[in-house]
């Protein structure tokens, strides 16, 4: 299944609206403007379906993903010069160019996404290609926590 995350640059709070290969909405993610940071992936009935909360006072970012009341993973940044996550509570790895956003999602071995960036006219869009339906919440709450640390320069610093 496609995917594309469209993002308002100019958006204080991170309203992501996502379509469907046929353009038809599928999903809205909204972001809040308190500390920490959380999102929430919503379907197009106000489900939500996956929360995103950005741990604070940490030296690297860590984002814990959860479904419902209950933490499913979490990921943090390692140190080191490129940009390298480990999560935790599933197997699953990054591969590819964050700075490019350019990159694979690998579970148990095998590509279950892959994520690329288009920038225009006063927005991002990230197409998201997900092999499998089972995994379309986790990808998309890592395409926004990617775009959370990387494109608005949210390193990770205490507090942030």
């Amino acid at each position: 299944m496609r995917f594309v995350i469209n993002q308002k640059l100019l958006s204080i709070a991170g309203k992501y609206f996502i379509k469907d290969e046929l353009g038809n909405d599928a999903f809205v993610v909204k972001g809040n403007f308190s500390l920490p940071r959380k999102y929430r992936v919503y379907d197009m009935q106000n489900n939500e379906i996956v929360r995103i909360k950005k741990r604070m006072f940490r030296l690297l970012p860590r984002f814990d993903y959860y479904k419902g009341d209950a933490m499913v993973c979490y990921a943090k940044r390692k140190f080191s010069f490129k940009p390298k996550y480990e999560f935790f509570g599933i197997d699953v790895q990054i591969e590819g160019s964050f700075f490019a956003y350019n990159y694979k999602v690998v579970r148990d071995g095998v590509v279950i996404a892959s994520v690329y960036k288009a920038v225009t006219f006063m927005r991002d869009s990230y197409v998201v290609d997900v092999f499998d339906a089972a995994n379309i919440p986790l990808v998309l709450a890592i395409a926004v926590m990617f775009d959370h640390v990387h494109h608005r320069g949210n390193s990770g610093i205490i507090g942030q």
